[in-house]
């Protein structure tokens, strides 16, 4: 009965210790920028990437030098930043959702257009929400508007590896009202340039 017994542990230690670090690091690399988004995943502030930036962020990759800024910021080349100002603008969700509403799929197909005459560019798209919700609630559905923004962007064509997602949830109104009117300018996503060496 004990030789039983230490056979079966024997067998389960084996069992538990299944995995050699060459196949874990081939898991690691399977997915190396985690592009499935998780509809409860949560997003840190700061610079993410969706290129695992469909939720599940890696940080942006250090030491590039490469930041994003809005399109008037004067940093950019003055073609990109002329077409940057017309096209960018901000696709807004309803209530609750992170769903692309058929008004704003317009704007995203012009947002793929720029994206493939101008190949260089990187976008990083920001996720909000308005007040109401926990911040941890509202940080998650954030984080599910920039990845179905990305998502959208990446059905058209658009390489995922170019779009970074970041959510700030309810921080960062552009309307600082309590209203319905100022709630609906809030539950959006916004986008970004990114530059490098500047």
């Amino acid at each position: 009965m004990q030789k039983l017994f230490l056979i079966s542990l024997a067998v389960l230690l084996i069992v538990g210790c299944g995995t050699t670090p060459e196949e874990e690091q081939v898991a690691l690399n399977e997915n190396p920028f985690n592009l499935d988004i998780l509809d409860d995943e949560i997003i840190p502030g700061g610079d993410e990437l969706y290129g695992e930036a469909f939720p599940g962020d890696l940080p942006l990759a250090q030491g590039t030098g490469m930041r994003f800024v809005e399109p008037d910021s004067g940093l950019l080349d003055p073609a990109i930043a002329a077409e940057a100002k017309m096209v960018l603008r901000d696709v807004h969700f309803p209530y609750n959702s992170s769903t692309i509403m058929p008004q704003d799929a317009a704007i995203l197909q012009n947002i793929a257009e720029f994206l493939n005459r101008f190949p260089s560019v990187l976008l990083q798209i920001q996720g909000y929400c308005d007040e109401r919700g926990t911040e941890e609630y509202n940080m998650a559905l954030g984080s599910r508007r920039a990845g179905a923004v990305r998502q959208f962007l990446a059905d058209l064509g658009i390489n995922p590896n170019r779009l970074y997602t970041i959510s700030f949830g309810e921080e960062m109104p552009v309307d600082p009202g309590h209203n319905e009117a100022a709630w609906a300018k809030n539950r959006r996503a916004h986008f970004l340039v990114g530059v490098t060496g500047q």
